[in-house]
């Protein structure tokens, strides 16, 4: 199993590391988008400078890897790892539930390569998308309550950095009251520090009253 998790720490941090918000920025508008803005590889950077369009195919493509990362893990799991993950399994991995194991570890490691991309200078976006795809994947119910607490912050407040570092920070509490599992909430914990640290700059801008709103061009 060992050999199983490097394989899919391996193929989920690569493909983590496909930064949609720079290839679309590059082939399409032959522009960098860090080098814009918040100098931000993300959708809002994306939406700032680019519009619409090029935010939501920045959205889907960094939601979409991770789903990839997830499938891709299941098979790492079933033929590396040797665990079946086939419905009614009660198989574990280091004393959690299999699939909720491997969704968390895969979705990690990519949110990880989408915020320090080795194809793009270590250099990318802040994870929320990416994120967003990871809960999706491991529980919708969770997804819809971060989601509606996070379109509620930024309705009021204007904020999107506010509202994503809240979803964050709920994340792990939420996978606690749901599974009541301390592993699987330390892996959460794990994933939320680093979201959080990868808006540290936003967070002196928010204590500071010099965070960009949402259709703020800076």
């Amino acid at each position: 199993m060992i050999l199983a998790l490097i394989v899919i720490a391996i193929i989920s941090y690569l493909l983590g590391s496909l930064n949609f918000g720079i290839i679309i920025s590059k082939s399409l508008n032959k522009d960098d988008v860090r080098s814009h803005g918040s100098g931000n590889a993300g959708s809002t950077n994306m939406l700032r400078n680019f519009g619409k369009k090029y935010a939501v195919m920045t959205i889907i493509g960094d939601m979409l890897k991770v789903a990839v990362a997830i499938l891709i893990a299941y098979l790492v799991v079933k033929y590396i790892g040797h665990t079946s993950l086939s419905k009614g399994s009660s198989a574990q991995i280091l004393g959690v539930d299999a699939k909720m194991f491997t969704k968390s570890f895969a979705g990690l490691f990519c949110v990880i390569g989408h915020i320090f991309p080795c194809f793009f200078s270590f250099k990318g976006g802040k994870g929320v998308a990416t994120a967003g795809g990871m809960v999706f994947m491991i529980d919708w119910k969770i997804a819809i309550i971060l989601l509606a607490i996070f379109i509620i912050t930024v309705a009021v407040t204007k904020y999107v950095s506010l509202g994503s570092i809240i979803m964050a920070v709920l994340y792990p509490v939420l996978i606690f009251v749901f599974y009541k599992s301390l592993p699987l909430t330390v892996i959460s914990a794990v994933f939320t520090i680093i979201v959080v640290v990868a808006h540290r700059d936003n967070i002196k801008k928010l204590i500071n009253h010099t965070e960009s709103k949402i259709g703020s061009k800076k």
